[in-house]
């Protein structure tokens, strides 16, 4: 039975140039899943996009009519952290 060999680590790819140094690493972050998904239903203002955004994959979800108050409580929520 023949398997293909392993393939080759990412630092084997890559020029050490181009890899991040320990030092030069971001500080910890925050990770959030945002949706985005269009409604073509019968609005009276015709096909909307609506939103959700979630924390982590535990957090609470938050639903938005609309993609900009998504995107201005995302930034809000940066911010004040």
């Amino acid at each position: 039975m023949d398997h293909d060999p392993p393939a080759p680590a990412l630092s084997a790819l890559l020029p050490s140039s181009a890899l991040p140094v320990a030092s030069a690493l971001p500080a910890p972050g925050r990770v959030y899943v945002l949706r985005i998904w269009h409604e073509s239903g019968e609005q009276p203002t015709g096909p909307v996009w609506r939103a959700m955004i979630r924390e982590g994959t535990l957090g609470e979800r938050r639903y938005f009519a609309r993609v900009d108050e998504c995107l201005d409580h995302l930034y809000s929520e940066l911010v004040r952290r």
